[in-house]
């Protein structure tokens, strides 16, 4: 097993419970870990993994291409495509943030972290 990892992947997308959160959007950052079943180790081919790069672009096509109220919901549903188009994929994790949230607090980041394994995803 071969852990991957996406550090840092920003993007700007419109979730929110409030409408206009889902009008005026946020700057949205995450950090993703992969357990991979692969061969790559050996090979060295890309072809026997997942392609990190396809995987990040995963996350933003799919945060930015529809909305949701919750980030929670937002973050399985990304776990959820990445187990659809990778099928070497074991295990995802995702920490998922709001930057500097809308909110009657001061934080620099809100937000949830999620751990999915295959066999969790539902058909």
């Amino acid at each position: 097993m071969v852990s991957l990892f996406v550090t840092d992947l920003e993007f700007y997308a419109y979730h929110g419970v409030p409408p206009e959160e889902q009008v005026v959007g946020h700057r949205y950052i995450v950090d993703l870990v992969i357990d991979v079943a692969c061969t790559a180790d050996t090979s060295d081919r890309v072809e026997d993994t997942v392609d990190y790069a396809a995987a990040a672009k995963v996350v933003v096509e799919t945060a930015t291409h529809s909305q949701y109220k919750t980030v929670e919901r937002l973050a399985r549903v990304i776990c959820e495509k990445l187990f659809e188009q990778f099928q070497p994929i074991e295990k995802v994790s995702i920490r998922l943030a709001k930057r500097l949230p809308p909110a009657p607090i001061i934080a620099k980041e809100v937000g949830v972290s999620l751990q999915l394994s295959r066999n969790e995803i539902v058909r």
